[in-house]
């Protein structure tokens, strides 16, 4: 049997406008998931990330125009060096890209901070009227 997460805290949950531009970088609000008491962050294998990604014009995102989401971890909230634990490139098809949602496992490994991204590609524009959201489920 599959276990399904969809518990929500408020405190866990990111939401951040997208990009403004093409080739510009959007890099989310950071969750602490204090896991910096525990070595392994433990007990975080019992969790998911959900990320939902908005629907995208396609004067936002044309044809052949890529958006580059990700999942980023660090153990600081500047994310100096961070890792990244999914990402997944979108290419606008001539309607723009549809919005979506994916769930990611928390690693065992995973460090204290967590965040969303959303990089443009060139020729894309200003797609900061819509917003992603990044979410902790237990």
């Amino acid at each position: 049997m599959t276990k399904s997460y969809n518990v929500r805290d408020a405190k866990f949950i990111a939401t951040d406008t997208m990009p403004g531009g093409a080739g510009t970088t959007k890099a989310g609000t950071a969750l602490d998931l204090g896991n910096t008491l525990t070595a392994n962050g433990a007990r975080m294998d019992k969790s998911e990330l959900l990320l939902t990604m908005p629907a995208l014009t396609d004067t936002m995102v044309p044809s052949t125009k890529t958006m580059t989401f990700s999942i980023e971890t660090c153990d600081d909230s500047a994310f100096g060096a961070p890792t990244v634990l999914w990402s997944l490139v979108t290419t606008g098809g001539g309607a723009g890209v549809a919005a979506a949602t994916y769930r990611v496992k928390v690693p065992t490994n995973c460090l204290r901070y967590v965040r969303a991204k959303a990089v443009s590609g060139s020729l894309t524009t200003d797609s900061s009227a819509v917003s992603m959201k990044l979410e902790l489920l237990f």
